[in-house]
């Protein structure tokens, strides 16, 4: 049996992930993604921009799942932190730190990186993620940065029926 590659999900979704490689220095860099599974018209992306655009006309939560590992090139210690960035402003409570480790005889990634956090945003806000190396030659994992945002269910949003409200008695399901 087929499955049908043209449906989507009834609420905002967007999937990303990054095929290749990134290198992250103390400076910081934001995260592009150069692959993008799918994604609802609620979002606006660019392969390997760094911003997701939320383009929905009301308000609401949003679920945001970043992950990614990390290799280090070269002996010794080195520790990635990475955050989420809201309107080009770091948001408070939202760090995530991986470390990894090369012991001489070649790259090690100790740790994946996963970052989840709920955000309430609206229309034109714009999501990134950055990390910063304690090191200058951190290296994001082949095809591990991944970024999923989804809309919260809310007042009664029911994915089976393609997103319409229900009202019973004068009850949101």
């Amino acid at each position: 049996m087929a499955r049908d590659k043209n449906v989507t999900p009834a609420i905002p979704f967007i999937q990303l992930y990054d095929a290749g490689t990134q290198t992250f220095t103390n400076a910081g860099e934001f995260h592009t993604w150069d692959t993008i599974s799918f994604k609802t018209s609620n979002f606006n992306y660019v392969s390997d921009d760094d911003r997701v655009i939320i383009k929905r006309d009301f308000y609401g939560y949003y679920e945001i799942i970043f992950e990614c590992s990390f290799t280090k090139s070269g002996s010794g210690f080195g520790m990635a932190t990475s955050q989420i960035y809201l309107n080009g402003v770091a948001v408070s409570g939202t760090k995530a730190v991986a470390c990894s480790y090369d012991t001489g005889q070649g790259q090690a990634a100790c740790a994946c990186m996963t970052l989840h956090y709920v955000i309430y945003l609206k229309r034109n806000d714009y999501i990134q993620i950055k990390t910063t190396a304690s090191v200058n030659s951190l290296l994001s994992g082949v095809e591990t940065s991944r970024l999923l945002i989804r809309f919260v269910s809310m007042h009664g949003w029911n994915n089976e029926m393609g997103g319409k409200l229900e009202s019973k008695g004068g009850v949101f399901r």
